[in-house]
């Protein structure tokens, strides 16, 4: 494997072919996952012998505050939707408008964010 930072990540385009029981496939499964790692990566550690990093597992997060920053981002796709429609039809920006409503969506998330932090 590549040393963060310091070299190009390997590429690897070659595919290794093993023939297996499906309980054996299974248990190589379970195994990979028990690690959280993919099949690929859990053979890949044992063949080489390298020792095997752990990744960093992500935050838990609260459901209600991913909806939120997911409405979100939503309507900012919305604003940039209706944006680029309007410059690709030749029609004339409010600029100030844009400039309030992404003021607003600013603030929402401002207050989700201040609203989860407590």
């Amino acid at each position: 494997m590549a040393k963060r930072g310091h070299s190009k990540p390997t590429k690897r385009q070659l595919v290794l072919r093993v023939r297996c029981s499906e309980e054996e496939r299974d248990s190589w499964l379970h195994k990979a996952r028990a690690e959280e790692r993919s099949l690929s990566d859990y053979t890949r550690h044992l063949l080489s012998s390298e020792p095997m990093r752990r990744r960093a597992r992500p935050p838990e997060v609260a459901p209600e505050l991913l909806a939120a920053v997911g409405r979100a981002g939503s309507n900012l796709n919305q604003i940039s939707r209706a944006l680029n429609t309007d410059r690709k039809a030749g029609r004339a920006l409010d600029l100030i408008a844009v400039r309030v409503l992404l003021v607003t969506l600013d603030r929402q998330l401002a207050d989700i964010i201040a609203e989860h932090s407590r």
